[in-house]
């Protein structure tokens, strides 16, 4: 999935005042008036002109930063291990809404961005292009393909995260969207170790996630 971030520029309306001429007015009178409604719209055309070129290179500037700091928090795929962190790994796409959104929220979000950055090793890998990795698996790299990792971690859809342990072991697979808050209490989560011990096929995982949500308010009981 291209690394890139959809910014919205609504730009207003302008409006162009014309004069008129009323009855009592002569010939000459007319006259007169027809070089100044050619003098207010030059004034006000021009205007709107560069509106439309101040704003253009905004748009490219703010796309240019979005794939700055995209760049800067995931790390190349060209070989995906843990590197002594936990691992985020997530599966998406350019076209599909939920991923765009995900990308928006990592943008906004200063915090965000640190804790992806500086506490997981994260990669973000677009299922549309099958590209060749080396993946850390059983504490060793095999070479891979995009199409191979998306059949090892059982992706249908996009967006999925995946929440790996510190020797590239899945802990939680999230085959959906989360909302920063919850996004980042499932990164606390995985920090306070209490998924260990717990199986994650037969559901104590996400169970222990649950529980933790109910007490970070994130979830109702």
């Amino acid at each position: 999935m291209n690394k890139i971030f959809k910014t919205t520029v609504v730009l207003g309306a302008i409006s162009v005042l014309f004069l008129g001429c009323n009855e009592k007015t002569s010939e000459a009178k007319v006259v007169e008036k027809k070089p100044e409604v050619k003098t207010e719209q030059k004034v006000v055309l021009p205007k709107a002109k560069k509106l439309e070129q101040t704003k253009k290179p905004e748009v490219i500037n703010m796309a240019k930063e979005a794939s700055e700091v995209f760049n800067d928090v995931f790390k190349d795929t060209a070989k995906i291990g843990p590197n002594g962190k936990y691992m985020v790994i997530i599966f998406g796409t350019n076209t599909c809404p939920y991923c765009m959104k995900l990308k928006e929220d990592v943008f906004q979000s200063k915090d965000f961005q640190k804790r992806l950055k500086d506490d997981y090793s994260s990669y973000y890998l677009k299922t549309h292009e099958n590209l060749r990795h080396k993946l850390y698996h059983e504490k060793e790299f095999m070479d891979v393909d995009t199409k191979t990792m998306i059949s090892i971690y059982g992706v249908t859809g996009t967006p999925t995260i995946i929440f790996a342990d510190k020797d590239g072991k899945a802990i939680i697979m999230v085959p959906g969207y989360m909302p920063p808050k919850q996004f980042l209490a499932t990164m606390d989560f995985i920090e306070s170790k209490k998924w260990e011990g717990k199986d994650r096929k037969n559901g104590e995982v996400y169970q222990a996630l649950k529980d933790f949500y109910i007490d970070r308010g994130i979830i109702k009981k």
